[in-house]
């Protein structure tokens, strides 16, 4: 009689929970630098992905670590177009204010 032949098994895999990033410095960059409101809800969705990995729903992790990116990316591109704007409205004023200044002839202006 043959002996049982081996029975193949599946492997278990195990993710990698390391592969999941949480984008948490990139989000407190975006508090700090960017965009607040954002920057929060960024945080908020990277606390989740710690908290997904921490229960090892991998699954749920991802979708977190998707969206903290995808806001990431958001607040990034707001907080540096009100800055650009910001800039472009201080060089106005400048050349505003540049504009307004009396020419080299005082006595004209001389009221006294």
């Amino acid at each position: 009689m043959d002996p049982p032949s081996a029975v193949p098994y599946a492997r278990l895999e195990i993710p990698d929970l390391d592969s999941v990033p949480s984008y948490k410095y990139w989000s407190i960059f975006n508090i700090l630098c960017c965009c607040l409101p954002l920057g929060l809800v960024a945080v908020f969705y990277s606390g989740q992905v710690e908290e997904c990995l921490a229960r090892r729903d991998i699954a749920g992790a991802k979708s977190a670590s998707d969206t903290a990116r995808t806001i990431n990316i958001l607040a990034v591109v707001i907080g540096l177009a009100c800055i650009g704007v910001a800039i472009f409205f201080m060089i106005q004023r400048v050349q505003l204010l540049s504009a307004a200044q009396p020419t080299r002839f005082p006595s004209l202006y001389n009221l006294g």
